[in-house]
């Protein structure tokens, strides 16, 4: 029995000892298997390094945050592959066959593969996202500081509106003072002072006519804050009348006194019957104060003692309000002494009973725009009167108007024309005459989908909108602006209203028109967007033959009056955002109309009559969520189109146009191909292409039409030279695209400065010829210059974001 149970340890202990020799032998046996195992992880885990350093640069590019972890995991692959690269170099130099080095060698790569492959695995995530977008930046970020220095009235001011919010037992704030005197640029440089000690500041213009559920929507978020604890500051610029913050969604009171609440208002009486705790007023700068700021503004601190006379008398006459000052001050920069001379007298004159306007300093900022140079400059500014008081003003609405107004000098394109209106807003801006616009990130759909189109958008002070306002009011070019003023229906009496030539009843909720024609022979604009309109008599228009710019978007129009074809005259025509507006035949007799905005309505095609538009230049059907048809030949009669933005878009024919300068379209399933080779190459002005979410795209260029007769294509042979005019491709969302041109000619891109492909995992190759860019370089996993080729077969399961290369 003991023989029994010794023989069964000692056979236990052989077993033990026999695996672990033939474990120890196998180490030696397969150490180059190791080794090369070692390697290859080496060489896997360093290209998959590459590939999320390629998305760090990508997301560095677009300004957004690494996800933590991603640069610790960075870090340690490049120690693994240091090491690992040591250990095979040595091993290489070594090439000993001792068998006490090889097991120690096959161990040793056992092991550190196991490492290589634990860490791949932890960057796998990595590979497909390695950001997050940043933080857009808020109101406090984008406010530039302004110079406070020998302005001891406002410093002292800002100081104690400061110490008064700190103070914990007071919860709400109120600035009082003229208008022009400085009240929001106050608010402004409390909330940049003292932004770490809050969770969140907003920033909200209230405006005259009170709008409670755009306050509701900037609020909710911030609501949400302090409802949770956290220390909220709430900015209620330019309040004109009592608010009850409840009915706001302010959390306020006792319970949360976590929120403050800083308001800005004309009136002390306002900011006492919103129960400010602290009710500070902004008086106007003393004499050396005003001085100073107009010397700042001016550029000057020498003067002789003739120009100094005069300049001291113009201060004077701006009452201390820094508004004015510095509209005053840049009009008369740089002029000569006679033109200050004549602006003291202006100002220094009585103004014929309209002692109001003088008052409201209207004269002061009346000199700021008489001197303008640009002539433009002075017609852009008075159709920004025409929007809504404190609303924003888009720049490519600014730039239409204009151009269907004939401000400008015949500029040969939509784009030439959006860069003269930047530079006129570039002056006016400078002149302290419009601002930029208010940021804001808390804004519904429609707001940010405006700030998205528009490319820039800008605002104008309510006291130089006045100011604007008495201009159109007493010229000749009369303005009847109503906008923002919450009608409900608008019955005017044609004798009244007769001698005007714009009309802008923007932003109310007019659900109601005359049914009688309205005799306007001098009329060339009529703003009615943003009401509540089902329908539009069908008399309204006869009597506007000179009516040039309409804009009827975002009302709940049904369908068009018959009265709409009597406008021969007409170039401009807004019509987005009237949902359930599907029929738009009656819009081909409009022959002179050049801008076309369909973008948001409900059509379901685009009829034959729209190509008789043949002066059309920009044409937007964008976020046509219906639209499916287009009839044949239409788009290839708009000879003159220049701009042509879609969203559903199945096209029946192919677009031939040499005038288009930008191409967007989006969301069209059953779209295969978008241009055929020739129908590309007549693109000769092409410089903007955005292609998103076409599921069924293979190619954006095509060679050859399989669905066009040879009688109309030409095809182009392979070794044919071919010049395109891009200067951006953008291509998202398009699974099933293999590449850009299908063919094998080759392509010169010698505008080409940015390339942005993302979501098109079939995109194997850009095209099967040679592709020249002259300024983009592209660059192989080994950092060696590539062709645009080899760059997407190495990446087309990636984001490719190239832009021109610099130097």
């Amino acid at each position: 029995m003991a023989e029994a149970g010794i023989s069964s340890v000692i056979g236990k202990v052989v077993d033990l000892l026999f695996g672990v020799a033939i474990k120890e032998i196998s180490y030696m046996c397969n150490c180059s298997e190791n080794v090369e195992k070692y390697k290859k992880e080496a060489d896997k885990l360093s290209r998959m390094k590459e590939r999320v350093q390629q998305q760090i640069d990508s997301a560095k590019s677009k300004g957004e945050n690494l996800l933590a972890g991603v640069e610790e995991w960075m870090e340690e692959a490049d120690a693994e592959i240091s090491m690992a690269t040591q250990f095979i170099n040595q091993e290489d130099q070594k090439k000993c066959f001792h068998l006490c080095t090889l097991r120690r060698c096959s161990k040793t790569a056992i092991k550190k593969t196991f490492s290589l492959q634990q860490h791949q695995e932890d960057g796998n995530r990595f590979e497909t996202c390695v950001s997050v977008p940043a933080q857009a930046p808020g109101f406090t970020d984008l406010y530039q500081r302004k110079n406070l220095e020998d302005i001891d009235t406002h410093k002292s001011i800002l100081e104690d509106i400061i110490r008064a919010i700190e103070d914990d037992t007071t919860q709400i704030v109120g600035i009082n003072g003229l208008g022009g005197v400085g009240k929001t640029t106050l608010a402004s440089e409390v909330a940049k002072a003292i932004k770490n000690k809050f969770a969140d500041i907003v920033f909200i213009t209230v405006k005259q006519t009170v709008d409670v559920k755009m306050i509701q929507e900037k609020v909710g978020v911030a609501a949400s804050r302090i409802m949770n604890g956290e220390k909220v500051l709430i900015i209620l610029d330019d309040v004109w009348e009592e608010l009850k913050l409840e009915e706001l969604g302010i959390p306020c009171g006792s319970e949360y006194m976590n929120c403050k609440i800083l308001l800005t208002s004309r009136s002390r009486d306002v900011c006492a019957a919103m129960n400010a705790q602290k009710n500070i007023s902004v008086n106007p700068l003393q004499e050396e104060e005003a001085w100073t700021l107009f010397e700042r503004v001016v550029g000057k601190s020498e003067w002789n003692d003739t120009l100094k006379e005069v300049a001291l008398a113009i201060v004077n006459e701006c009452g201390g309000l820094p508004l004015f000052i510095q509209a005053v001050g840049k009009a008369l920069k740089d002029k000569e002494i006679k033109i200050w001379e004549a602006a003291l007298r202006r100002l220094q004159a009585p103004m014929d009973g309209d002692v109001s306007y003088k008052k409201e300093g209207i004269l002061q900022l009346k000199l700021s725009y008489d001197y303008l140079e640009d002539e433009v400059a002075k017609s852009l500014f008075l159709l920004c009167s025409m929007f809504p008081e404190d609303g924003s003003i888009g720049l490519k609405t600014l730039t239409r108007y204009g151009l269907a107004l004939g401000i400008f000098n015949n500029p040969d394109s939509i784009h030439d024309t959006k860069d003269i209106v930047q530079l006129a807003v570039e002056s006016l801006k400078s002149s302290f005459l419009l601002l930029p616009a208010d940021i804001d990130y808390y804004s519904p759909v429609e707001s940010l989908l405006q700030q998205q189109e528009e490319e820039e958008l800008f605002k104008m002070h309510d006291v130089v909108r006045d100011m604007a306002l008495f201009i159109t009011f007493k010229g000749d070019d009369k303005f009847l602006v109503k906008s923002g003023k919450g009608l409900r229906e608008w019955q005017p009496r044609s004798d009244v209203i007769k001698s005007y030539k714009k009309i802008s009843l923007v932003e109310n909720k007019i659900c109601k028109l005359p049914d009688y024609e309205l005799d306007l022979p001098y009329l060339d604009t009529f703003l009615i967007q943003k009401n509540e309109l089902p329908i539009v008599p069908d008399e309204f228009f006869r009597g506007m033959k000179e009516l040039k710019v309409l804009n009827m978007g975002d009302n709940n129009i049904l369908s068009l009056p018959q009265s709409l074809t009597q406008l021969t005259m007409l170039r401009l025509l807004d019509l987005s955002g009237n949902r359930y507006l599907c029929e738009i035949s009656i819009l081909g007799g409009l022959s002179c109309l050049e801008i076309l905005k369909l973008r948001r309505t409900g059509i379901i095609n685009i009829p034959k009559e729209i190509g008789q538009l043949t002066n059309l230049r920009l044409l937007d059907v964008y976020y046509c969520t219906d639209l499916s048809y287009v009839t044949p030949g239409v788009i290839s009669k708009l000879i003159r189109l220049e701009e042509l933005y879609v969203w559903l878009f199945n096209p029946h024919q192919y677009i031939s146009f040499c005038n288009l300068m930008s191409f967007t379209i989006r969301n069209c399933p059953s779209l295969l191909k978008l241009f055929p080779i020739s129908v590309a190459q007549g693109l000769v002005n092409l410089k903007y292409l955005r292609i998103e979410d076409c599921e069924s795209l293979v190619n954006v260029i095509s060679d050859g039409d399989e669905q066009t007769t040879g009688s109309e294509i030409e095809l182009v042979k392979k070794d044919t030279n071919i010049v395109f005019s891009f200067t951006y491709i953008f291509l998202n969302g398009l699974p099933k695209l293999e590449s850009f041109y299908s063919g094998h000619s080759i392509i010169k891109y010698p505008s080409l400065e940015v390339i942005s492909v993302s979501k098109c995992p079939s995109m194997k190759r850009w095209s099967y010829g040679e592709n020249h860019t002259a300024n983009i370089t592209f660059y192989d996993d080994e950092e060696r210059e590539c062709s645009i080729n080899d760059y997407i077969v190495g990446k087309h399961e990636k984001n490719v974001y190239f832009t021109k290369t610099e130097g």
